[in-house]
């Protein structure tokens, strides 16, 4: 698959399926810290209650789609959140003001934080942030993409 094919199917896939693409991604190549990244569970459709509930519990606004709990290059952690590609005219694939504000947070006490649009937007940042070159890991992605799915 190109890159561009990948753009193409990724403008009809919901967050949801473009989040789940990228874990399946580091999961299968990164094995040994798989379970240091992991989603936070903080939008969607909520009961009132079940919204009370989570708040109750110490759910914080803002908080970024994805977290990998591995410190590099000196920070402690990078956050991930996940957006759909950004279309023309819509608020579509853009932060909201308490994401915004939770990455202002997060940055000022040693975390980095990213917003990506798919899988190759995650690769990237996922490989720079580990302070590796993503190329061979992006067009692995491409040629293995189907095994994430």
């Amino acid at each position: 698959m190109t890159k561009k094919e990948l753009l193409a199917a990724e403008a009809t896939y919901s967050e949801s399926k473009i989040q789940h693409t990228c874990v399946c991604w580091f999961r299968h190549t990164f094995p040994h810290v798989a379970e240091l990244l992991f989603s936070v569970p903080n939008g969607g459709f909520r009961t009132a209650k079940t919204g009370a509930m989570m708040q109750y519990e110490g759910q914080v606004r803002g908080v970024s789609d994805l977290i990998l709990l591995f410190p590099s290059g000196g920070k402690a952690s990078l956050c991930i959140e996940m957006k759909v590609p950004k279309k023309k005219g819509s608020r579509a694939g853009h932060q909201s003001e308490s994401q915004e504000a939770w990455q202002k947070l997060v940055e000022s006490y040693g975390s980095c934080y990213v917003v990506c649009h798919g899988l190759v937007e995650f690769v990237t940042e996922v490989c720079l942030y580990l302070r590796i070159d993503p190329e061979p890991f992006v067009e692995k992605a491409l040629n293995q993409y189907p095994l994430y799915r």
